[in-house]
């Protein structure tokens, strides 16, 4: 009853549109192929949730289907996932700034994940975390109603092969195309923020 004001913002990203590499130019600033087939997998830092197993068995299957693997090490981390020497490690960030380098992204489903992947249209499988506090499979949810995602949690060999073919339908029919929804988030959340303090 502190008498607050509750305001609401679309999604809140740290790049705008046009900040966004193009395919050529991601893949030239990751030293990646022009022509190769990348999936590139981000599963959080795994500090909650051991995220190597689902990793791994993931890999596997993707590498089957002709992909390089990208694996987005997370600065948060608390110790290194250890993957296949046939993976590539990278670290960059923001990481939504080189996603439409990949063929397919595969990742969690946290708030900035789902940002991005709506505003890069890039096809995902997302794979919640149903330890945190934050309803990470409604999200994904959402997101997939305005991006071309797939959602899964991935814990049996069965959805895993679901979700991967389901992926792998939906990037072969995918056309590049822009973002629609409104993702001026951050700049509505500051203009809110300065009017409170009178700038």
């Amino acid at each position: 009853s502190g008498g607050g004001k509750k305001i609401t913002v679309p999604p809140v990203t740290l790049l705008d549109d046009t900040e966004l590499f193009e395919r050529a130019e991601a893949r030239s600033s990751l030293n990646l192929e022009p022509q190769g087939r990348y999936a590139l997998f981000s599963l959080g830092p795994g500090n909650l949730k051991d995220v190597s197993g689902v990793g791994h068995e993931l890999v596997r299957r993707f590498q089957a289907e002709g992909f390089t693997i990208v694996w987005a090490c997370a600065p948060i981390a608390v110790q290194d996932v250890q993957f296949p020497p046939t993976v590539i490690p990278i670290s960059v960030y923001p990481l939504v700034r080189y996603l439409k380098a990949f063929d397919v992204f595969v990742g969690a489903a946290g708030y900035n994940t789902c940002c991005e992947v709506v505003q890069a249209q890039i096809p995902s499988l997302l794979i919640p975390n149903t330890l945190l506090a934050d309803d990470q499979a409604r999200r994904a949810q959402i997101v997939a109603e305005h991006a071309p995602a797939v959602v899964s949690s991935c814990e049996t060999a069965d959805e895993m092969d679901a979700a991967v073919r389901s992926l792998l339908q939906m990037a072969e029919t995918h056309q590049p195309a822009a973002c629609t929804l409104d993702m001026s988030g951050a700049s509505q959340a500051a203009e809110a923020i300065l009017s409170l303090v009178g700038c």
